[in-house]
């Protein structure tokens, strides 16, 4: 007898024998070996899950989040996994595999409102299938237009709930990001009759205004320390990329190109600018050290044109807005360059922090709603809940 061949089939029966006994935190990091399937695309299977013994509102918001989440919602037949909870008191939750031999946890929430129990539930669960931390705590800010050339701010919970308006400008605003410790907005509004930057405190309702030079001032970027603002300025004559200080001083320019600048954002560690140029005619992406230098153009194979570019807070990605001859589309790039990945129609994509679900905006006939797209699943949800024609949508930081 070979016993040398005998060895990987002894090896595969001994990790048989030993998996049963796995600690249930043991289960629940390797939860994505369960779900190893995918698309031909290469895009991973939403989560087959089902849910029992909810009901009414809560119901309702945990199946929003699980599906935003990237899992879809199935009969118990059909569900390789199956949430268990109940809301007689306060929420309730178990999460098992579709046999029930294997259990990821069983939990009671009591803190809060039975929409933040929920949230709570529904966090577990996507940290045990995905191994993604929460972004159901996240907060989105957002436009409103009142009409064809003015829009309000609003913000909101991620999921819509809970709005409130933030501005009364009666005037264009754009470029929306959120301040340091997401206690300020930045945005660049018309309401003195000149496209400038204004910093606006969350907790005073105090209004700073960060750059007016003649021309344009536009899209305020933050970087990931809080200490720097990147911006588009038009005062030495065409739009150009400049660094400031976050109240605007010293004052740097970046980049001295005659096609247009726009939308900056940084790199997470902070070194670098994206943003994009039309110097070679067509709208491309471009890197640039955060300090100065030489800017370098961001390969995107399979489109056209690139604008709206944000980075992902792991530096993995860049997503973007091309435009097509009928539409928008979001697209992903590796962050170094590389074949474009279209996902979804629409404009002016967002990362959460988990770095999987971007939020943007998609027109249909006069009015754009907020979308939001778990970009490994490609499965995207409406937020219904937000009302009215809804544009530049961002998550706290």
């Amino acid at each position: 007898m070979n016993i040398s061949r005998l060895i990987p089939t002894l090896f595969a029966a001994l990790v048989l024998a030993v998996t049963p006994f796995l600690s249930l935190d043991a289960q629940a990091q390797s939860s994505n070996a369960y779900d190893i399937d995918r698309n031909i695309s290469g895009t991973t299977k939403p989560y087959p899950v089902n849910i029992s013994g909810l009901s009414g509102e809560a119901l309702k918001i945990l199946q929003f989040d699980l599906e935003v989440g990237g899992c879809d919602i199935v009969s118990k037949d059909s569900a390789n996994y199956l949430v268990t909870a109940s809301n007689k008191e306060n929420i309730i939750g178990k999460l098992t595999d579709k046999t029930g031999s294997i259990r990821f946890f069983n939990r009671s929430y009591k803190n809060g409102t039975t929409r933040t129990q929920v949230h709570a539930l529904a966090a577990d669960i996507i940290k045990a299938l995905t191994g993604a931390d929460s972004i159901f705590g996240n907060k989105i800010a957002y436009c409103i237009n009142t009409a064809t050339d003015k829009n309000e701010i609003y913000i909101a919970d991620f999921d819509g709930s809970n709005p409130h308006k933030l501005t009364n400008d009666g005037s264009m605003i754009r470029g929306l990001t959120w301040g340091p410790d997401n206690e300020s907005l930045f945005f660049c509004s018309y309401r003195a009759g000149n496209p400038d930057i204004y910093r606006q405190d969350l907790r005073t309702g105090k209004r700073t205004r960060i750059a007016a030079y003649l021309g344009l001032n536009t899209s305020p970027a933050i970087s990931p320390d809080g200490k720097k603002i990147a911006m588009i300025l038009s005062k030495g004559g065409s739009p150009d990329l400049y660094v400031a200080n976050i109240d605007g001083t010293n004052l740097k320019q970046l980049t001295n190109t005659k096609g247009d600048e726009s939308s900056p954002c940084w790199s997470p560690d902070g070194t670098k600018i994206c943003f994009s140029s039309r110097q070679s005619g067509a709208s491309r992406l471009y890197v640039i050290p955060a300090g100065g230098g030489q800017m370098k153009q961001i390969k995107t194979s399979g489109v056209g044109s690139a604008t709206e570019p944000d980075w992902s807070p792991d530096g993995k990605s860049i997503a973007f807005t091309t435009t097509t001859r009928h539409s928008f589309q979001i697209c992903v790039v590796p962050s170094q360059g590389g074949v474009v990945e279209v996902l979804a129609e629409g404009a002016s994509p967002n990362w959460a922090s988990n770095s999987r679900t971007l939020i943007f905006s998609r027109k249909s006939g006069k009015k754009s709603s907020l979308v939001m797209l778990d970009v490994p699943t490609k499965k995207s949800k409406i937020i219904g809940s937000v009302t009215g024609s809804a544009t530049q949508p961002c998550w706290t930081r």
